[in-house]
Protein backbone atom coordinates (compact mmCIF):
# COMPACT_ATOMS: atom_id res chain seq x y z
CA UNK A 1 0.00 0.00 0.00
CA UNK A 2 1.47 3.42 -1.15
CA UNK A 3 1.70 5.98 1.73
CA UNK A 4 -0.99 7.94 0.60
CA UNK A 5 -3.52 5.39 0.39
CA UNK A 6 -6.09 5.35 3.10
CA UNK A 7 -6.17 2.96 5.65
CA UNK A 8 -9.29 0.99 6.27
CA UNK A 9 -11.10 1.16 9.02
CA UNK A 10 -13.05 -0.67 11.42
CA UNK A 11 -15.97 0.27 13.91
CA UNK A 12 -16.38 -1.54 16.89
CA UNK A 13 -19.54 -1.79 19.28
CA UNK A 14 -19.33 -2.05 22.91
CA UNK A 15 -21.55 -4.02 24.69
CA UNK A 16 -20.28 -7.62 24.13
CA UNK A 17 -17.55 -6.68 21.98
CA UNK A 18 -15.12 -4.72 24.06
CA UNK A 19 -17.21 -5.13 27.38
CA UNK A 20 -18.67 -7.69 29.52
CA UNK A 21 -22.47 -5.93 29.56
CA UNK A 22 -24.63 -9.19 29.54
CA UNK A 23 -22.52 -10.33 32.56
CA UNK A 24 -23.66 -7.12 34.63
CA UNK A 25 -27.10 -7.64 32.90
CA UNK A 26 -27.65 -10.91 34.55
CA UNK A 27 -26.08 -10.58 38.15
CA UNK A 28 -28.43 -7.19 38.49
CA UNK A 29 -31.53 -9.31 36.90
CA UNK A 30 -30.80 -12.41 39.83
CA UNK A 31 -30.39 -9.71 42.30
CA UNK A 32 -33.05 -6.89 41.69
CA UNK A 33 -35.83 -8.99 40.44
CA UNK A 34 -35.71 -12.10 41.81
CA UNK A 35 -34.51 -14.17 38.44
CA UNK A 36 -31.88 -17.16 37.75
CA UNK A 37 -30.42 -16.36 34.66
CA UNK A 38 -27.24 -16.94 32.93
CA UNK A 39 -25.06 -15.81 29.95
CA UNK A 40 -26.54 -18.33 28.10
CA UNK A 41 -30.54 -17.38 28.73
CA UNK A 42 -30.04 -14.10 27.62
CA UNK A 43 -32.02 -12.09 25.01
CA UNK A 44 -31.98 -8.56 23.91
CA UNK A 45 -35.36 -8.77 23.50
CA UNK A 46 -36.21 -7.97 27.48
CA UNK A 47 -39.73 -7.63 27.25
CA UNK A 48 -39.49 -11.43 26.58
CA UNK A 49 -36.70 -12.39 29.09
CA UNK A 50 -38.76 -10.55 32.06
CA UNK A 51 -42.30 -11.11 30.47
CA UNK A 52 -43.53 -7.18 31.69
CA UNK A 53 -44.28 -4.31 29.07
CA UNK A 54 -42.84 -1.60 27.63
CA UNK A 55 -43.29 1.24 30.35
CA UNK A 56 -41.89 -1.66 33.08
CA UNK A 57 -38.40 -2.08 30.23
CA UNK A 58 -37.54 1.71 30.60
CA UNK A 59 -38.03 1.91 34.27
CA UNK A 60 -35.68 -1.36 34.55
CA UNK A 61 -33.09 0.11 31.84
CA UNK A 62 -32.67 3.12 33.70
CA UNK A 63 -32.28 0.89 36.74
CA UNK A 64 -29.82 -1.23 35.06
CA UNK A 65 -27.74 1.68 32.74
CA UNK A 66 -26.38 4.01 35.26
CA UNK A 67 -23.00 5.51 35.03
CA UNK A 68 -21.72 3.82 38.13
CA UNK A 69 -22.05 0.55 36.51
CA UNK A 70 -21.41 1.50 32.96
CA UNK A 71 -18.27 2.30 34.61
CA UNK A 72 -17.91 -1.16 36.14
CA UNK A 73 -18.25 -3.05 32.99
CA UNK A 74 -15.30 -5.84 32.67
CA UNK A 75 -12.87 -5.79 29.79
CA UNK A 76 -14.12 -8.78 27.41
CA UNK A 77 -10.76 -11.01 27.12
CA UNK A 78 -8.33 -10.75 24.68
CA UNK A 79 -9.97 -7.52 23.20
CA UNK A 80 -7.21 -5.17 24.18
CA UNK A 81 -4.69 -7.39 22.48
CA UNK A 82 -6.11 -7.94 19.93
CA UNK A 83 -7.11 -4.43 18.86
CA UNK A 84 -3.54 -3.35 19.38
CA UNK A 85 -2.49 -5.98 16.56
CA UNK A 86 -5.21 -4.68 14.54
CA UNK A 87 -4.33 -0.84 15.07
CA UNK A 88 -1.04 -1.15 12.95
CA UNK A 89 -2.88 -1.91 10.06
CA UNK A 90 -6.49 -0.58 10.70
CA UNK A 91 -7.97 2.44 11.39
CA UNK A 92 -10.24 1.64 14.48
CA UNK A 93 -13.57 3.24 15.49
CA UNK A 94 -16.35 2.94 18.17
CA UNK A 95 -20.13 3.05 16.89
CA UNK A 96 -22.11 2.20 20.06
CA UNK A 97 -25.48 2.51 21.23
CA UNK A 98 -25.83 4.76 24.09
CA UNK A 99 -28.55 6.52 26.30
CA UNK A 100 -27.51 10.59 26.78
CA UNK A 101 -26.93 10.32 30.56
CA UNK A 102 -24.08 7.30 30.07
CA UNK A 103 -22.41 9.14 27.29
CA UNK A 104 -19.69 10.60 29.16
CA UNK A 105 -19.23 7.36 31.31
CA UNK A 106 -18.73 5.40 28.40
CA UNK A 107 -16.26 7.91 26.50
CA UNK A 108 -14.01 7.97 30.13
CA UNK A 109 -14.48 3.54 29.92
CA UNK A 110 -13.31 3.46 26.28
CA UNK A 111 -10.15 5.80 27.35
CA UNK A 112 -9.55 4.07 30.21
CA UNK A 113 -9.13 0.77 29.19
CA UNK A 114 -8.24 1.44 25.15
CA UNK A 115 -5.90 4.35 25.47
CA UNK A 116 -5.05 5.53 22.14
CA UNK A 117 -6.52 2.38 20.47
CA UNK A 118 -9.50 4.69 18.82
CA UNK A 119 -9.54 7.19 16.61
CA UNK A 120 -13.08 8.45 17.03
CA UNK A 121 -15.96 7.18 19.39
CA UNK A 122 -19.82 7.66 17.56
CA UNK A 123 -23.22 7.28 19.57
CA UNK A 124 -26.16 6.14 18.32
CA UNK A 125 -28.47 8.86 19.34
CA UNK A 126 -31.38 6.88 21.00
CA UNK A 127 -32.00 9.09 23.13
CA UNK A 128 -33.64 11.12 20.69
CA UNK A 129 -37.10 10.49 20.52
CA UNK A 130 -37.80 8.43 17.36
CA UNK A 131 -34.42 8.24 16.26
CA UNK A 132 -33.96 6.68 12.83
CA UNK A 133 -29.71 7.23 12.86
CA UNK A 134 -28.87 3.17 12.78
CA UNK A 135 -25.12 2.43 13.11
CA UNK A 136 -24.97 1.81 9.41
CA UNK A 137 -25.64 5.18 8.70
CA UNK A 138 -22.83 6.57 11.11
CA UNK A 139 -20.21 3.68 9.97
CA UNK A 140 -21.06 5.67 6.03
CA UNK A 141 -20.85 9.30 7.76
CA UNK A 142 -17.76 8.91 9.09
CA UNK A 143 -15.84 6.69 6.51
CA UNK A 144 -15.68 3.10 7.84
CA UNK A 145 -15.74 -0.11 6.06
CA UNK A 146 -16.33 -2.17 8.49
CA UNK A 147 -18.83 -2.69 11.51
CA UNK A 148 -17.94 -5.25 14.12
CA UNK A 149 -21.15 -6.02 16.44
CA UNK A 150 -22.72 -8.74 18.49
CA UNK A 151 -26.40 -8.43 17.22
CA UNK A 152 -28.06 -9.51 14.40
CA UNK A 153 -29.80 -6.46 13.33
CA UNK A 154 -27.09 -4.22 13.77
CA UNK A 155 -24.74 -5.82 11.63
CA UNK A 156 -28.08 -6.84 9.13
CA UNK A 157 -28.89 -3.28 8.74
CA UNK A 158 -25.29 -1.96 8.29
CA UNK A 159 -24.63 -5.25 5.60
CA UNK A 160 -27.64 -4.06 3.13
CA UNK A 161 -26.36 -0.50 3.39
CA UNK A 162 -22.78 -1.52 1.79
CA UNK A 163 -20.96 -2.18 5.11
CA UNK A 164 -18.56 -5.07 5.61
CA UNK A 165 -19.67 -6.39 8.56
CA UNK A 166 -18.74 -8.87 11.45
CA UNK A 167 -21.08 -10.68 13.83
CA UNK A 168 -19.30 -11.30 16.84
CA UNK A 169 -18.94 -13.87 19.59
CA UNK A 170 -20.29 -17.50 19.79
CA UNK A 171 -23.51 -15.89 21.98
CA UNK A 172 -27.06 -17.64 22.82
CA UNK A 173 -28.46 -14.74 21.47
CA UNK A 174 -26.51 -14.31 18.16
CA UNK A 175 -25.72 -18.19 17.61
CA UNK A 176 -29.45 -19.31 15.73
CA UNK A 177 -30.49 -15.76 14.27
CA UNK A 178 -30.65 -15.34 10.78
CA UNK A 179 -27.43 -12.98 9.09
CA UNK A 180 -27.95 -11.67 5.66
CA UNK A 181 -25.08 -11.47 2.99
CA UNK A 182 -22.08 -9.36 3.65
CA UNK A 183 -22.17 -10.14 7.42
CA UNK A 184 -19.28 -13.11 8.40
CA UNK A 185 -19.42 -14.55 12.21
CA UNK A 186 -16.35 -14.15 13.69
CA UNK A 187 -17.02 -16.12 16.97
CA UNK A 188 -13.90 -15.07 19.16
CA UNK A 189 -11.13 -12.69 18.94
CA UNK A 190 -8.83 -15.29 16.94
CA UNK A 191 -10.97 -15.44 14.31
CA UNK A 192 -11.89 -11.87 13.59
CA UNK A 193 -7.90 -11.17 13.67
CA UNK A 194 -7.52 -13.73 11.01
CA UNK A 195 -10.67 -12.40 8.97
CA UNK A 196 -8.91 -9.07 9.29
CA UNK A 197 -5.69 -10.91 8.01
CA UNK A 198 -3.71 -9.84 11.47
CA UNK A 199 -1.29 -12.27 12.50
CA UNK A 200 -2.05 -13.87 15.94
CA UNK A 201 1.29 -15.49 16.39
Amino acid sequence: MSSDMKRASIAFDVDDVLASHVESFVAFSNKNYGTNLSVEDYSDRWADLWDINDDEIDKRALEFQTPKRIASFAVKNDAKSALLQLKTKYDLYVVTARRHHIVDTSIDWINRHFPNVFKETHFVPIWVPDNKITKGDICKKIGADYLVDDLPRHCNIAAETGIKTVLFGDYAWNRNEKIVDGVTRCKNWDELLEYFGVDNT
